[in-house]
């Protein structure tokens, strides 16, 4: 995991790597195999600042030089630890750190001297004080100040030396903040998404499951129910409502499963966001495009399921016209999860979020309530309410019959008179009116619904009765009581494409309010 996370640090091609502590965890060998990969990079002409605890001879030996401090950020060593020496063993070259220990032994007297075979080290740390034992300064004197030893020395005027000769150099401008193009991020994420999807079995495995289910569920609770046959309210109420329900929470789980998949990803984003990795909007187009498969897929099993069992209208046009709607309501409320787990601080707020959300879009989407019952200021979240489209664009054409027992909907010069008491008329679909579509059934208005809708003279003037009951279609019913029309299905159908197009989806996810950063330490 080290090395792993090493590695993605490198992809963004740092001049200069800073690492704190890599072996802190890790056993001798573990932090051996770090340590080397460590040692390839800086062979390779990169810089590596590394900070390390109670290293091993062998870990100190593999660095080339050494800034120590000690205790209040005061500098006691800042040099090479050389010669280096080639192992009988490995042949890898060593620094002996040689002159880190003639350092410290000339530096004062009393030091004691380094043990043959101690690890330097060790002994850095015991000389100065900062290790197991006590410092071992010149007795009497109160111990040997280190940091007046080391600005006296010739390895402090050499730095300060270089330092004093450092010169301002050209400023050094880059066109752009990312090493790719905007269109290679956006390919490079693309394909990660989708590969992560792909991995991400419990995730899409758990959804299409909960699919499965809720068609099933509603879909056999009208397997004895057929449109074409509907002639009366509760079994219309009945349909209707199954309809509803498969279409709205379908769409809903997609919003609620998809929450967790950006707040699990933020930490991984804010990490290699710092590292200009890639932009925001990179990582989130192709955030957005991994999920369309796996809607189409979504979209596919529920109308494998639903479509046939509800016993929908299966003519080609309109089976294709329900696919389109619901893969553009499924992507919407997807989107709409996306959204809020990448504005909101965390999963757990962005997913009550989420289903508060959902709760208010149902109650406004206009299956419980028209337009006209919404009082304002209420009515205002019917007319921002996502859910209104995807239904009014997947629902009105399954009740939908170009034929009408209306007055004013007929054609001109056609006359269909349903209430005719000398007829026993059942459809519009038979001779001579030869009505196409499944909302051609004729139903009777027991409750006088259309009556408290339109009035009493619109039902005289388009019925030819006045009070219930009376007979319209089921498209009749349906389109008075929902106040929907043929219009609205295209209509909401391509609101709901620009409404995706022109919606800000996945914004940049939110930083956490408080950062901690721990500081470097450089010894």
């Amino acid at each position: 995991r080290k090395r792993v996370t090493i590695g993605v640090e490198m992809a963004a091609n740092p001049s200069v790597l800073f690492l704190d502590e890599p072996t802190s965890g890790l056993d001798s060998r573990s932090a051996r195999i770090v340590m080397r990969a460590v040692r390839r990079i800086a062979a390779s002409g990169r810089t590596v600042i590394c900070t390390i605890h109670q290293p091993s001879f062998e870990i100190f030996s593999m660095f080339d030089n050494l800034l120590l401090l000690k205790k209040g950020g005061w500098t006691v060593y800042n040099g090479d630890l050389g010669p280096s020496r080639q192992s009988e063993l490995t042949g890898d070259n060593f620094n002996t750190a040689g002159n880190l220990i003639r350092y410290f032994e000339n530096c004062a007297v009393g030091v004691v001297p380094h043990q043959v075979g101690k690890n330097p080290a060790e002994f850095m740390l015991e000389t100065i004080g900062a290790g197991t034992s006590a410092g071992n300064g010149v007795p009497g004197q109160g111990g040997v100040d280190f940091v007046a030893c080391y600005n006296q020395s010739q390895m402090a005027t050499v730095i300060n030396q270089k330092i004093a000769a450092f010169q301002a150099g050209e400023e050094i401008r880059f066109t752009s903040s990312y090493a790719a193009s905007h269109l290679r991020q956006a390919m490079l994420s693309i394909e990660r998404w989708l590969m992560s999807y792909w991995r991400n079995v419990a995730y899409n495995f758990t959804r299409l499951v909960i699919v499965l289910v809720v068609a099933l569920l509603f879909a056999l609770s009208i397997v004895n129910e057929r449109i074409e046959e509907i002639h009366d309210q509760p079994t219309l109420q009945s349909f209707n409502g199954a309809i509803f329900s498969g279409v709205f929470f379908t769409s809903a789980v997609q919003a609620v499963m998809t929450v967790t998949v950006i707040g699990d990803s933020k930490m991984v984003f804010y990490r290699e966001q710092a590292a200009k990795m890639y932009s925001p909007a990179a990582y989130l187009f192709g955030l957005t495009i991994a999920e369309i498969p796996w809607m189409i897929s979504v979209v596919l099993l529920h109308t494998a399921i639903f479509y046939p069992t509800s016993h929908l209208y299966d003519d080609a046009d309109y089976v294709g016209h329900y696919m389109f709607a619901m893969l553009l309501f499924s992507t919407m409320f997807c989107y709409w999860g996306q959204m809020l787990s990448a504005i909101l601080p965390t999963t757990e707020v962005a997913s009550l979020a989420c289903g508060a959300s959902l709760g208010v879009m149902n109650l406004y989407s206009g299956f419980f309530m028209p337009e006209s019952a919404i009082p304002y200021p209420w009515k205002i979240l019917f007319l921002i309410s996502p859910a209104r489209f995807g239904l009014k664009a997947t629902m009105p054409r399954q009740f939908y019959c170009d034929k009408s027992c209306i007055k004013e909907d007929q054609a001109t010069g056609e006359v269909i008179n349903c209430n005719d008491p000398t007829s026993n008329l059942l459809s519009l679909r038979d001779t001579p009116f030869l009505g196409k579509g499944p909302g051609c059934s004729v139903m009777v208005d027991a409750s006088g619904y259309v009556t408290s809708k339109k009035g009493v003279e619109w039902t005289l003037e388009n019925l030819g009765v006045a009070a219930p009951p009376y007979k319209v279609t089921v498209w009749d019913y349906f389109k008075v009581t929902t106040e929907s029309t043929e219009e609205h299905v295209w209509q909401f159908t391509f609101a709901m494409i620009g409404f995706l197009v022109s919606w800000p989806q996945n914004p940049e996810p939110r930083m956490p309010s408080v950062i901690c950063v721990r500081g470097w330490k450089l010894t």
